[in-house]
């Protein structure tokens, strides 16, 4: 169990026993200070339950990771085939040609459907 997890359960369990006082001490009547404490206590835990909230809401998992990934690469991939990405600056002396210090362009080679398909 990670660390987040373990502060994500102990500030839950703090904000769950500070309404249990709260609710005991007033049901009571005469258990003032219990509500008083128990009020304090959820006050105190309210913001690490909120952030528990926060990042378990927020967090990605491995395959969502993985999804984006491909996503990314197969628009990078459309946009180049459509012609939409420009090319390097050049910043070299001659015109047409990028210097070595400019971007680093990966040439791509054509594969034709069958050899595609049997890769993937």
């Amino acid at each position: 169990m990670s660390r987040d997890r373990l502060g994500a359960i102990a500030s839950h369990i703090a904000f769950g026993a500070g309404l249990a006082g709260v609710a005991i001490g007033a049901l009571a009547g005469d258990l003032g200070r219990l509500a008083d404490i128990g009020a304090g206590l959820a006050i105190g835990a309210t913001p690490f339950v909120i952030l528990a909230r926060v990042r378990r809401s927020t967090r990605i998992t491995e395959a969502d990771k993985e999804a984006l990934r491909r996503e990314g690469y197969r628009l990078a991939l459309d946009h180049a085939a459509r012609g939409l990405l420009k090319p390097p600056p050049l910043h070299g002396g001659r015109e047409g040609v990028p210097a070595a210090s400019g971007a680093t362009v990966h040439r791509l080679r054509l594969v034709d459907r069958e050899e595609s398909q049997r890769r993937a």
